[in-house]
């Protein structure tokens, strides 16, 4: 029912034959690494039970989700300092010029975000998600965790199993709060509003100066980065929103002044409000 689902409100522009093609080219070449993931020994299983120290590990709070947008420039970094936080690509390149790192730190586009920043990535300290199928060109040091997602778009309320898959860092994200137990999430630089007219499933090449991120020279001249999919993401944002609300929890938009209308907006000023 979710796949026919989707096929009915699918944009027939986002559909051509070069992304099917890609499409099922990943689906075969993902079989291999289906069976590495559920293997019952090495470090299969090794991994998969360390991931299961996060469930309810915030069980009854509220955490943030910090997405990359550049709405983060009117953001009081202090203010969350003391809060649990999941951050997700470069957002460590905060902490030069905020002093911030977030609790978490999520990266699970290969491309455009592990194969151009590896090093940084494997020099981070704090607790870190990356997915399964990358694990090879990680340290693989004890901070670094290994999840794996599915081709489905299904929300997967455990992060042992594959998850699902949104076209979107920040649904990995939900996932893993939800996982984790938080009972509010609130998402900030979740902009949900690019500067490009690149069509969805393709790359492009960035000129160092465009301004969707939180900080320029975020891509240096030449690096490529994914189109967005906005219909695929607010697709599954809607079954984030579904599946929270049906447990008692609930996920709140505090973007400032973002374009994703799925979930309830909240002011984030009034967040701290004593």
């Amino acid at each position: 029912m979710l796949a026919l689902k989707r096929i009915i409100n699918i944009n027939r522009e986002n559909v051509y034959t070069a992304r099917i093609a890609k499409a099922l080219v990943r689906r075969i070449l993902d079989i291999p690494k289906v069976i590495s993931w559920n293997l019952p020994f090495g470090f299969a299983i090794f991994n998969r039970n360390r991931l299961k120290q996060f469930h309810n590990i915030h069980k009854g709070k509220r955490g943030f989700i910090i997405a990359n947008g550049p709405s983060l420039r009117n953001i009081d970094f202090d203010r969350l300092k003391g809060e649990i936080s999941i951050g997700m690509n470069r957002i460590y390149l905060l902490k030069e010029e905020k002093g911030f790192l977030p609790t978490y730190l999520v990266s699970i586009a290969t491309k455009t975000q592990l194969e151009q920043f590896n090093e940084d990535f494997n020099n981070l300290d704090i607790i870190c998600f990356f997915p399964w199928d990358y694990r090879k060109k990680m340290s693989k040091k004890s901070n670094q965790f290994f999840i794996k997602a599915k081709f489905s778009p299904k929300f997967i309320s455990n992060i042992t199993k594959r998850i699902g898959s949104g076209k979107s860092v920040t649904y990995t994200c939900i996932q893993l709060a939800f996982y984790m137990g938080f009972d509010e999430v609130f998402l900030i630089g979740k902009d949900h509003s690019y500067n490009t007219d690149a069509r969805t499933g393709t790359f492009f090449i960035s000129d160092g100066n465009e301004g969707n991120h939180f900080i320029k020279g975020y891509y240096k001249p030449g690096m490529i980065w994914d189109a967005p999919d906005y219909e695929t993401e607010e697709f599954v944002y809607r079954l984030s929103k579904e599946a929270f609300e049906k447990n008692g929890r609930r996920i709140f938009d505090a973007t400032i002044n973002g374009k994703l209308d799925i979930f309830d907006k909240f002011d984030f000023n009034n967040l701290f409000n004593k």
